[in-house]
């Protein structure tokens, strides 16, 4: 049986229920009362012991199950590939179920069709920004005005580890973690109830995520909010933490890391970006992007969350308010747009975000007509899932032998142990 880490909220199941009858002010025995609804409770646990929560291969890790438990008996832990996955502590659940009813998965919410999804090519006006963000610096234009008007702007920063975890900001100087790509899952932590307790004191919020992300946020808010705005963007899949750390550890070990820019383009965008590693602001590994290696097995999925390769957020009109991303095939559509500083294409999926879009006068933005097909044709990941990679458990298998580096070069170089473990799978039904 797995014990769960220590939480700050945990509370035992007879706590839980004393609180819930204060709360609805239910007279009588308490204790007595108590006790037999709990009976009644871990009885219904017995009949029906395993709580369904989304299998292993369908879990995106946005552990929204974590945030709604309301006796914190559910856990996120790692798996053999270096994943997040919720873990049940059978001697605190109460088999309330809410995990199950919040799992965006298990329990998808419905997209609103009010609104058709207008596209846009769109640029920060302040070009320093434009630059230091990955393509046309829209997140910083959205950020910027949701701390004007007193607002919380939650996003993914690197750790001091150069993990990657959720955070929030309240000041216009602590958006700047929060600018550029992160080719890596983000630890959500406690961010979804942050959130909510803005949102419920009234402040602005802008929440930025993967899709699945924001999927788990509304699945847990499981309520529309005024003062919220969501923003994800067209999303690749999500590599594991445990092959970034062990890829940083193996290569940059001896040096102190204090930079790291996925997307580097100050050689131009989109053709020429970079991959750059900074160590007291002296480049110590700049790559074009497909010859760094870690990108490489990000791009070829060698090392993508199995949910990843059938992705239920796939698609054109969102949960989200706004999708952002890079406006590729710029050069064909748009030519005249294109000056090689980056440029993001746009996506509105409501009312409210229009509104919130227009207040804002850092953004120049044209209108894309024909969006749908933009995508379909330069950014297919916003509709397809990518294919698994038979490479894949041929990766993890020599990772263990080898490393994380030296099995990504096995794999680009199609060698000989390569070969023969491809084959073994393949034979095993294993890919």
């Amino acid at each position: 049986m797995i014990t769960p880490t220590k939480t700050l909220h945990r509370i035992t199941p007879a706590q839980y229920m004393r609180n819930e009858k204060r709360q609805n002010n239910i007279p009588g025995n308490i204790e007595a009362e108590l006790n037999e609804r709990e009976w009644k409770l871990r009885k219904e646990m017995k009949n029906n012991p395993n709580i369904q929560l989304a299998s292993h291969n369908t879990c995106t890790g946005c552990a929204a199950c974590v945030s709604v438990c309301p006796t914190g008996s559910i856990s996120m832990k790692e798996d053999r590939e270096g994943f997040l996955q919720p873990h049940i502590d059978t001697k605190t659940c109460i088999g309330c179920h809410k995990c199950e009813k919040t799992c965006p998965i298990i329990t998808p919410k419905p997209i609103p069709t009010n609104f058709g999804t207008q596209a846009y090519a769109a640029i920060n006006k302040d070009e320093a920004v434009r630059m230091r963000s990955s393509s046309g610096g829209m997140f910083h234009a959205l950020a910027k005005w949701t701390i004007e008007q007193g607002g919380v702007v939650f996003g993914a920063r690197f750790d001091d580890k150069w993990d990657v975890v959720h955070d929030y900001t309240e000041t216009i100087e602590g958006i700047e973690p929060f600018l550029r790509s992160k080719y890596v899952q983000s630890r959500i932590g406690d961010t979804f109830k942050q959130a909510q307790n803005f949102l419920n004191k009234g402040r602005q919020v802008l929440f930025v995520g993967t899709p699945c992300q924001i999927g788990g946020l509304k699945s847990f808010l499981n309520k529309d909010y005024e003062n919220l705005l969501t923003v994800d963007f067209i999303c690749h899949g999500v590599p594991s933490p445990t092959v970034w750390c062990g890829y940083l550890r193996e290569n940059y070990s001896a040096r102190k890391i204090t930079d790291i820019n996925f997307r580097d383009k100050d050689d131009g965008w989109p053709k020429n970006r970079c991959v750059t590693i900074k160590s007291n602001e002296i480049v110590i590994s700049r790559t074009p992007y497909m010859e760094n290696l870690y990108y490489w097995g990000f791009r070829s999925n060698l090392y993508l969350r199995k949910s990843c390769y059938d992705c239920s957020f796939k698609q054109y009109h969102r949960q989200s308010d706004i999708t952002i991303a890079d406006f590729w095939g710029i050069q064909f559509e748009m030519k005249e747009l294109d000056d090689s500083k980056g440029t993001s294409l746009m996506f509105i999926h409501t009312s409210h975000a229009e509104s919130y879009v227009n207040a804002i006068c850092g953004i120049e933005k044209i209108n894309v007509k024909n969006g749908l097909e933009i995508v379909s044709l330069y950014n297919g990941s916003m509709l397809r899932s990518m294919k698994i990679d038979f490479h894949r458990p041929v990766f993890y298998t020599l990772s263990k032998i080898c490393g994380i580096t030296r099995s990504i070069i096995e794999i680009k170089r199609n060698s000989l142990i390569a070969r023969a473990l491809r084959k073994y799978y393949k034979k095993c039904n294993r890919i």
